[in-house]
């Protein structure tokens, strides 16, 4: 009832739109761009994420994505593509795009520049839209479809890459062209550009079978702001657990497992607001398929570029 309520209130909405994730490292391709082609292989990357359990209507969120390293001549590239779908409300907003991006090597590091361009859509189901028949509501408003309405634009993102042996920093902007959707003739929606940035560091600890793996990640569309701070130890190179805690909003525990070319992760969001009176909390679950690749030219040697677990 709250987003029919915000739709109705103004023929233009405004607000932060891209999806939060908590495992927001490895689905860094879903906010940049340049990430595309960062390690030697063939990344297929599913995501699922079910905000505030027990709140009818909240956000219901599912990301793949895969991508991969090409040379072409001395350069290499990077190619992916993404598919995104979430339901909130009675909306639902879904992304197609392919990546493309170009690395450089530099400071003894790989330096990436990234652009996405793709489709969003955005449909409204008017036909579930409840309004409570009182002396204090109308029955109608042009503002609030009342049948099944939807729209399609183009959408590009750009960003910036960088890896090191022990480290990783991306700086992104998503929704550069501001794109606005006509549902119909009387309503819009509008998705504002926002810009991400995010860091992390590998620390070999004194016993060679573990690694604290700290990491930061800060996105707005400067309207309002969003951080997550995480800690994560890497026991054996297979097993990793954590703790997070977005500023003002939840603490999340997460854990994850690489067995094979397979990478398993849940995490678990608990909320520290008002809203834990009405949610348990939110859930989310991810799995990554890594396949190594080869060099065209030779068949044996591999690309050389830096990938953070």
């Amino acid at each position: 009832m709250l987003i029919v309520v915000l739709l109705g209130s103004v023929n233009i909405s405004y607000g932060q739109y891209d999806a939060q994730f908590s495992q927001y490292w490895m689905a860094m391709g879903y906010y940049n761009p340049a990430v595309a082609g960062a390690s030697d292989n063939l990344n297929l990357f599913a995501l699922h994420r079910q905000q505030w359990v027990g709140i009818k209507g909240a956000p219901k969120s599912f990301f793949v994505s895969a991508d991969m390293p090409v040379t072409f001549g001395k350069s290499i590239f990077g190619i992916g593509v993404i598919g995104f779908t979430e339901s909130i409300g009675l909306f639902r907003n879904t992304h197609v795009a392919g990546q493309f991006a170009y690395k450089k090597k530099l400071f003894g590091g790989t330096l990436s520049f990234g652009l996405q361009a793709g489709m969003v859509n955005q449909a409204f189901d008017g036909t579930k839209v409840d309004i409570p028949e009182s002396e204090f509501h109308t029955g109608t408003d042009e503002g609030i479809p009342t049948t099944q309405v939807e729209a399609m634009t183009v959408d590009i993102n750009a960003g910036i890459y960088f890896t090191h042996k022990n480290f990783y920093g991306g700086l992104a902007s998503t929704h550069i062209s501001e794109p606005e959707l006509a549902l119909d003739e009387n309503v819009y929606t509008f998705i504002g550009r926002a810009y991400n940035l995010t860091g992390g560091y590998n620390i070999q600890l004194r016993n060679p079978l573990y690694e604290l793996q700290p990491s930061v990640f800060l996105k707005t569309d400067l309207q309002s702001f969003q951080a997550d701070i995480t800690a994560r130890v890497l026991y054996n190179k297979m097993f990793s657990g954590g703790l997070s805690w977005r500023v003002n909003e939840s603490v999340v525990l997460s854990v994850g497992a690489i067995i094979g070319g397979f990478h398993v992760g849940y995490a678990y969001d608990f909320p520290t607001t008002a809203i834990l009176k009405g949610s348990t909390g939110s859930h989310e679950l991810m799995v990554r398929y890594k396949l190594k690749l080869n060099k065209i030219k030779t068949g044996k040697n591999k690309h050389k570029s830096v990938r953070i677990l």
